[in-house]
């Protein structure tokens, strides 16, 4: 089965750093092809100083295979400063003299990639004006026709100036991975701009209901809440399925209960001489005993006899339906 070769994209784009450094080790291990998986960890350092995210000494047990087994090449010869730092001073020294002649010749063939080395190492040192949320490298290269090409990388560290971004971005000049089609990109870098964004929302996230919102979610909780009470005082009913006339009905005879049994409370215990009230007689709009006393005519200030209640006659009450004493 033949294996894909890595994408510029996945180089530089994947967040995983353990995926993509799996992708790079069963690349060398299905291929062996020393150049390019080379050229692969260089990307990676080149990313490593460009971003905020962490990818540095990526892809070690690769690099350990590239310096200690692989077949001398001039691609390893020339990004070989790059891989210093992943060994001690003992063995770097030994890789030495098994890529190069001697130490002058590594001196003398790596001239100009130890100081793209060095560029990586010595950034960082921009000071902060505006805090953004993220920010984007947005850079300028032209290929080997010299046609203009934009290439974006997001999550740029904020921390390297403008200088040192510029350094930086000359390494991916000596790479000779990225083509579309038979041309190479990153050929020459022309300029680079800096951008930062602050998000506003993320669909990540939920968004920051404005408190308008909120309040109505809050009222609609506690309308669900009193439905389900209603539920529980009105036995084997759905008043979901009702409409609004039925339920002003419903409550309107809930209040008439209710009103009922406070009038049978207040009359359970009638006054002495006063007949109770039957029970199954319709209770009608509440009134109290004065208003029903027909009042006196002016002029009579005679005082009347006592009135035996046993003897008097019964009228009817409109209101009550029932019957009093006059």
């Amino acid at each position: 089965m033949e294996i894909k070769q890595l994408t510029r994209r996945q180089l530089f784009t994947m967040k995983n750093r353990k995926n993509l450094e799996t992708k790079v080790r069963k690349f060398w291990e299905a291929t062996k092809n020393a150049d390019l998986v080379v050229e692969y960890i260089v990307a990676i350092i080149v990313r490593n100083a460009l971003v905020a995210s962490d990818f540095s000494l990526p892809c070690q047990d690769v690099v350990r295979d590239l310096l200690f087994q692989a077949e001398p090449s001039e691609t390893l010869r020339q990004f070989s400063p790059f891989f210093k730092d992943y060994l001690d001073e003992s063995e770097w020294i030994s890789v030495i003299k098994r890529l190069f002649k001697n130490e002058s010749a590594y001196y003398k063939a790596t001239k100009k990639m130890r100081v793209h080395k060095n560029s990586l190492k010595n950034r960082g040192s921009a000071v902060l004006v505006d805090n953004y949320d993220s920010y984007t490298l947005v850079s300028i290269f032209e290929d080997t026709n010299g046609k203009k090409h934009t290439w974006k990388l997001r999550d740029a560290d904020p921390s390297n100036t403008l200088e040192e971004t510029r350094r930086i971005l000359s390494v991916l000049t000596s790479l000779t991975i990225f083509e579309k089609g038979d041309v190479r990109q990153f050929a020459k870098f022309v300029d680079c701009d800096f951008k930062g964004t602050t998000t506003l929302y993320s669909t990540k996230q939920p968004k920051e209901q404005p408190e308008s919102v909120q309040n109505s979610a809050k009222e609609l909780t506690q309308i669900n809440a009193d439905t389900n009470v209603e539920k529980v005082l009105v036995d084997g009913m759905d008043l979901s399925v009702l409409t609004k006339g039925e339920l002003i009905m419903l409550l309107k005879g809930i209040f008439e209960e209710a009103e009922a049994a406070m009038l049978e409370e207040s009359f359970d215990e009638p006054e002495e001489g006063f007949e109770k009230l039957p029970a199954d007689l319709p209770i009608g709009n509440k009134t109290n005993i004065e208003s029903r006393i027909v009042p006196e005519e002016k002029g009579n200030q005679q005082q009347k006899p006592a009135i035996d209640i046993s003897k008097t006659e019964k009228q009817s009450d409109p209101i009550f339906g029932s019957r009093i004493y006059s």
